[in-house]
C-alpha cells in the first residue's frame, strides 16, 4: 500500500507536467502533418503540361499559317478547337485539384496541419487564462482583476466550439456566430467557477499542510521540551510521556505520508 502511494506521488505530478506541456506546445505538433496533399505536385505537373501543349500547338499553328501550310479558315478552326479542348482539359485538372484539396481538408480548414496549429494556439491561450485566473483567486484579487483571465477563457471557448463543431464557411453566418458566443459564455462561466472551486480547495489543503508543518517544526518541539521538564519534576510518568510522544510522531508521520 505504501509503495502504491509513493508511486502515485511520483507518477501523478509527471502526468500533470506532461499534460501541461502538451497543452502549451500543441501548436508545434502541426509540423508532423503535411500542409498539402502529396497528390498536388502530380496535379500541378498535369496543369503545366496542358498549358505547354496549348502554347506549343498555338505556336505551331501560327508557323503553319505563316508558311502557308494551312489556310486562314483552317487556322481559325484549329485555334477554336484548341481553345475548347484546352478549357475542358484545364477544367478537369482544376476539378481534380479541388477534390484533392477537399479530401485533404479537415473540419472545413485546408488541412489537419493547419487545424492542429490553430487549435494548439487556442489551447495555449485557454491554459494560460485558467492559470492566470487560478493565480488571481490565490492572491484574493477582486472580480475586476479576473476580467482579463475570464476574457481569455471566453475567446478560447469561442474558438474551441468553432474549430470542433463548425467549419470556416459557418463563420460568415451570423446565427452561428451568436450561437457560438452563447456557448462560449456558458463554457467560460462553468470554467470560472470550476477553477474558483478547486483554487479554494487547494488553498484549504495548503493551509492545512502549512499548519501540520508548523506543528512538526515549531509547536511539537516546544511542547516536547516542556513535557520533559514536567517529567523531571515528577509531574508525569516517563513511560506515559514516551508513549504519548511516540503515538503523536507515528500519527503525524502517517498524515504526511498519506498527503
Amino acid at each position: 500500500m505504501e509503495t502504491e502511494e509513493k508511486t502515485s506521488k511520483i507518477v501523478l505530478p509527471i502526468i500533470k507536467g506532461l499534460l501541461a506541456f502538451l497543452l502549451v506546445t500543441l501548436s508545434f505538433f502541426h509540423i508532423f502533418f503535411d500542409s498539402k496533399s502529396d497528390k498536388v505536385p502530380s496535379n500541378n505537373k498535369k496543369y503545366d503540361q496542358a498549358i505547354a501543349y496549348r502554347n506549343n500547338t498555338q505556336k505551331q499553328n501560327l508557323e503553319d499559317l505563316k508558311n502557308k501550310e494551312i489556310s486562314i479558315d483552317e487556322y481559325y478552326v484549329l485555334t477554336n478547337n484548341l481553345i475548347k479542348t484546352s478549357k475542358e482539359n484545364l477544367k478537369i485538372i482544376n476539378n481534380e485539384l479541388g477534390q484533392i484539396n477537399k479530401d485533404h481538408s479537415f473540419r472545413g480548414r485546408s488541412s489537419f496541419h493547419f487545424w492542429v496549429f490553430v487549435f494548439g494556439l487556442v489551447t495555449a491561450l485557454f491554459f494560460f487564462s485558467c492559470k492566470s485566473l487560478h493565480d488571481d483567486f490565490s492572491r484574493g484579487s477582486t472580480l475586476r482583476f479576473h476580467f482579463v483571465s475570464f476574457t481569455g477563457i471566453l475567446v478560447s471557448g469561442f474558438w474551441f466550439i468553432h474549430l470542433i463543431f463548425l467549419t470556416q464557411k459557418d463563420f460568415a453566418q451570423n446565427k452561428y456566430v451568436i450561437a457560438i458566443l452563447v456557448g462560449a459564455i456558458l463554457f467560460s462561466v462553468f470554467t470560472y467557477f470550476f477553477v474558483k472551486y478547486y483554487t479554494y480547495k487547494d488553498d484549504i489543503i495548503y493551509k492545512q499542510l502549512s499548519f501540520l508543518q508548523r506543528i512538526r517544526a515549531s509547536h511539537y518541539p516546544k511542547i516536547a521540551t516542556k513535557a520533559k521538564y514536567a517529567e523531571k519534576a515528577g509531574l508525569v510518568a516517563k513511560s506515559d510521556l514516551d508513549e504519548d510522544i511516540d503515538n503523536f510522531q507515528d500519527d503525524l508521520r502517517q498524515v504526511f505520508n498519506s498527503i
